[in-house]
């Protein structure tokens, strides 16, 4: 059995997306003709808004395995472990990683290409298109 081990760091695209989500937000806010204490109310419900999405952890797993049949595994890690199920995005920045877990539940993580090596996004990039081709090998239909 063949496959993948991938190391997985703290992405600071992530953050950057988060601060620049909650500095749009702060300015919509701003520009909303609010009255006195409803500027308190959106400024808490901003702040806590912001930090429950700046506290929350994408992915803290250390590692991902991907196996050649389709399975994957998270290394120190409440992810759960599962196989891989069609839904799969992957882009240049980002890929959305969909997954049913071994008690039949979807899955979904978002895993953003600076947590990984450029070698290792590429070998994830490689195995998705890989599972794509196994599930799928003729997506034209005649």
């Amino acid at each position: 059995m063949s496959g993948y081990s991938l190391a997985l760091n703290t992405s600071l695209l992530r953050r950057r997306l988060l601060l620049a989500a909650g500095a749009a937000l702060a300015l919509l806010y701003l520009l909303l003709p609010l009255q006195g204490s409803s500027y308190l109310l959106a400024w808490l419900s901003l702040t806590a808004w912001f930090y429950l999405l700046w506290s929350s952890k994408a992915a803290s797993a250390s590692a991902l395995l991907l196996d050649a049949e389709g399975g994957l595994r998270w290394l120190d890690s409440t992810l759960s472990a599962g196989s891989w199920r069609p839904g799969s995005v992957i882009s240049r920045y980002a890929t959305l990683l969909c997954w049913t877990d071994t008690q039949g539940r979807r899955q979904q993580q978002w895993l953003f290409a600076d947590q990984f090596s450029a070698a290792d996004y590429r070998s994830l990039a490689r195995w998705l298109h890989t599972q794509r081709w196994r599930h799928n090998p003729d997506p034209v239909k005649n």
